[in-house]
């Protein structure tokens, strides 16, 4: 295998790209300067906007592709899109050895044990938290609290990572007090879950970053059916903007360390709680009966437990 083939298959396009331009044609070069121009703009372009931009056609854009060892468009994008994470994740950690901070911690040394690590991984989801709860918009929340609470069924849309672990929970939430709920985490039942909605009922989506395309696509057919749109993410982003209701949880700040999860998790989590929270008080009495009958249930398996919440 040659060295630049063994480029292409590490993710290393870029170079790839640069290093053939000049043995490259008049359209193929208008593309390759336009990748190395403007990476970013690219991965969100489609190939037909990239054919009407650059004045080539379509196959052009799709042989170019295969020219510089990917299978396709999609493959191409792929590639950038993992070469531009890597170097920005490699950016944000030589901004973080710069700052006047505390050594970042070996990895085999950094254990639960070590409370400068245990400090700094506290104090990051303190903030975390507390800017979460600077930046809630009380009539917003109260506003979806109402929306769940009359809607005729709830379906919650989390995908990957913790977002889909929290979509489960706000699903658990949500059950106990007789709330019709389901969740979804699948890309393929998200889109058939929303295309059956209907006027009355709730779609509320969970997501980190407000970007998954399959979130984006779920919430315009949600949409186009009627329902309400909730959002539990940053309210700068495509998810955000588009959403009827948005609870806003900032993206996670630039100082987490490499090994430390996204703190953001727990923002999340806090206003899951309080969503839930002003959801039973919507409800009222039904809520407190429907609590008292859930956590009955489970007192004949494991007896009473007098310091658990009733609404757990």
């Amino acid at each position: 295998m040659s060295q630049s083939e063994s480029a292409v298959d590490d993710g290393d396009i870029l170079p790839r790209i640069e290093a053939m331009m000049e043995a490259m044609t008049r359209s193929d070069l208008k593309i390759a300067k336009l990748i190395l121009k403007s990476p970013h703009e690219f991965v969100r372009a489609s190939v037909k906007s990239v054919a009407t931009d650059l004045g080539v056609s379509e196959p052009t854009v799709l042989r170019f592709c295969r020219t510089v060892g990917c299978e396709g468009f999609k493959d191409l994008k792929f590639r950038l899109i993992q070469e531009l994470a890597h170097a920005q994740a490699v950016t944000d950690q030589r901004e973080r050895a710069a700052r006047p901070a505390p050594a970042r911690p070996d990895p085999v040394a950094a254990s639960g044990a070590d409370a400068a690590v245990a400090d700094r991984l506290f104090d990051t989801i303190i903030d975390a938290l507390g800017r979460t709860r600077e930046t809630l918009n009380e009539n917003d929340l109260q506003a979806a609290a109402l929306a769940i609470a009359k809607a005729a069924r709830v379906v919650v849309y989390g995908i990957g990572g913790s977002s889909a672990a929290l979509a489960s929970e706000i699903h658990n939430r949500l059950f106990r007090l007789d709330v019709p709920a389901m969740v979804f985490t699948d890309g393929y039942a998200q889109r058939m879950s929303a295309a059956i909605l209907s006027p009355g009922d709730v779609a509320l989506f969970l997501s980190s970053t407000g970007r998954p395309r399959e979130l984006q696509e779920s919430m315009e057919l949600a949409k186009h059916y009627k329902a309400v749109c909730i959002a539990i993410t940053d309210a700068d982003s495509p998810l955000g903007r588009d959403a009827d209701i948005c609870l806003h949880v900032g993206l996670s700040p630039s100082g987490v360390e490499e090994f430390q999860p996204n703190p953001m998790r727990f923002a999340q989590l806090f206003v899951i709680d309080r969503l839930a929270y002003a959801v039973a008080a919507s409800l009222g009495e039904r809520a407190h009966q429907m609590l008292r009958r859930a956590r009955g249930s489970v007192a004949w398996l494991h007896g009473i437990a007098p310091q658990q919440p009733i609404g757990d």
